[in-house]
């Protein structure tokens, strides 16, 4: 009895490193895939993107199925649902490929380092706070649809003002969501008896690639502003 919490501890760090492995695995094929796209291949990645049904929209669109897909899949068949996060990577790398080049090399770096810095710390938070962030992960849900909306619309106003409001909101939605995903990741082991699935792990390191995603590309758009 007195080896059970030491065996627990032991058992989530595991679980914490193999979502944070694939995590990085994530991000680097995502790295590599924009390298690619840029550098060596610009003009095979420019005719992809834009051959694409709908273009970058359908791309979009797909990488939506992608997620509800993952997430269904995540508990009965977590090799699709580590390939899935394998394809999503690749592919959200030939769209930064496109992202990045309107931006300089000084304004990427900033914000990727500052998006990292984030990142690190509110996964920090998350994971070692003893409040419950169920509060905030709901919120931050609920405005995230008010974004996807509200970006929608103005696809077709072009606002810039708005653009850059949004581009705001968006980086304090994903910072919340960032400790509220690190927190999910001890609840959902537990939940599961310390069930080191697999396909959990890369379910939670797709959500926590689409919060520093996210929060590197708003951030982005902020920094362009200044």
């Amino acid at each position: 009895m007195n080896n059970t919490p030491a065996v627990e501890v032991n058992g989530l760090n595991r679980f914490y490193g193999k979502v944070y492995g694939f995590f990085a695995m994530g991000l680097g094929l995502s790295a590599l895939s924009a390298f690619l796209g840029m550098s060596v291949f610009p003009e095979q990645t420019a005719r992809f993107l834009s051959s694409f049904p709908l273009g970058l929209t359908g791309i979009w669109l797909l990488e939506i199925i992608l997620v509800l897909l993952l997430g269904a899949k995540a508990k009965k068949n977590p090799s699709l649902t580590v390939a899935g996060f394998i394809v999503y990577s690749l592919l959200n790398g030939l769209v930064l490929s496109i992202t990045l080049a309107f931006y300089t090399p000084a304004i990427t770096e900033k914000a990727f380092l500052v998006a990292a810095v984030t990142f690190v710390a509110m996964s920090v938070i998350g994971t070692f706070t003893k409040r419950d962030l169920s509060g905030i992960g709901r919120a931050g849900l609920g405005l995230l649809i008010g974004i996807i909306l509200a970006t929608l619309i103005n696809f077709f106003m072009q606002s810039s003002t708005v653009d850059y409001f949004l581009s705001f909101v968006t980086v304090l939605i994903f910072v919340g969501l960032t400790a509220y995903d690190n927190q999910q990741i001890r609840k959902l082991y537990f939940a599961t008896q310390g069930q080191e699935n697999t396909g959990f792990a890369a379910y939670m390191a797709l959500s926590l690639y689409l919060d520093f995603i996210n929060i590197f590309l708003s951030l982005l758009r902020i920094f362009s502003r200044d």
